[in-house]
């Protein structure tokens, strides 16, 4: 019997997103021993009522708050543990369109390369591609968009699968990072220093509309994601590592909004100190 996969798919007030995500599930997937799981993070347009109505064979969970990124994604991976056991997982945005084959391809890349975690192809509405995949250099970041299977540093995670081993080995998704940026980037990481390899499946598409629901939910980007790109490059690679990108911020800043801009960078930068300061502490009075 082929093993079971548990699709997660966060939502917070996608409803039209989700149902067209869910309908090219439905459609597209030849795979047959899996679970949708959507974990809706206390959303207020009817999300949750059409799953009910529409599809009746998809497990919902509903949160009272708005979970964020990670947190939502722990609550769909503890659930999928203890109802259904599953081998994988695949974490899926609700802002995307899979096709054909999408998940038996990701498993199969899987299973051939022995990863731990594998990356969907991401392409824009358009069908044309977008990033997904790629490798964090001293530097820069080099992007992948390519349509040959490869070994990388990192996968989007608008969509990619977990083998359970990973879990079980490193944990679930650090919410330090709520409600979104890194976290993904942090999860593989941990995963990478543990010996698993992360690859890119290029015949496991999905189209990707992306960033929708953070560009309607919340109006703070700047804070969180500078917060968080502290927060992972210095946990990770150091100062030696994050200067470039300091110098990167600052320049990109000072364009923008001239010294201000500028200030409230380096704001955020010790808030992510601050935030991860107080979260090894506590982290240390457990142990």
């Amino acid at each position: 019997m082929k093993k079971r996969v548990v699709i997660i798919i966060l939502n917070l007030n996608g409803i039209d997103y989700l149902r067209n995500c869910l309908k090219s599930i439905r459609e597209n997937t030849n795979y047959k021993n899996y679970k949708i799981i959507v974990v809706d993070n206390n959303s207020t347009d009817g999300s949750k009522e059409m799953i009910q109505l529409k599809f009746d064979n998809i497990d919902l969970i509903k949160n009272k708050i708005n979970r964020g990124f990670s947190g939502g994604n722990n609550d769909g991976i503890k659930y999928a543990i203890e109802k259904y056991n599953p081998e994988y997982f695949y974490l899926l945005n609700n802002d995307t369109l899979v096709k054909k084959n999408w998940l038996s391809e990701a498993i199969k890349v899987l299973k051939k390369t022995n990863a731990g975690i594998v990356g969907s192809k991401q392409l824009n509405f358009n069908e044309q591609p977008t990033i997904s995949a790629g490798w964090i250099r001293r530097f820069n970041v080099k992007y992948y968009y390519g349509d040959k299977e490869k070994e990388v540093g990192w996968v989007s995670g608008a969509g990619f699968m977990i083998k359970r081993d990973v879990i079980e080995s490193i944990g679930m998704l650090d919410e330090i990072y709520n409600p979104a940026y890194y976290e993904e980037t942090d999860f593989e990481k941990r995963a990478i220093n543990k010996g698993f390899k992360i690859v890119h499946a290029p015949k496991s598409i999905f189209l990707h509309a992306g960033g929708k629901t953070f560009d309607k939910e919340f109006n703070n980007f700047s804070e969180i994601f500078y917060r968080n790109r502290f927060i992972y490059f210095m946990r990770y690679y150091g100062l030696i590592y994050f200067i470039p990108r300091i110098l990167s911020d600052i320049l990109k800043q000072f364009k923008s909004k001239g010294i201000t801009g500028v200030k409230k960078l380096f704001k955020y930068y010790r808030i992510g100190w601050r935030l991860d300061s107080e979260t090894n502490e506590k982290e240390k009075e457990q142990w």
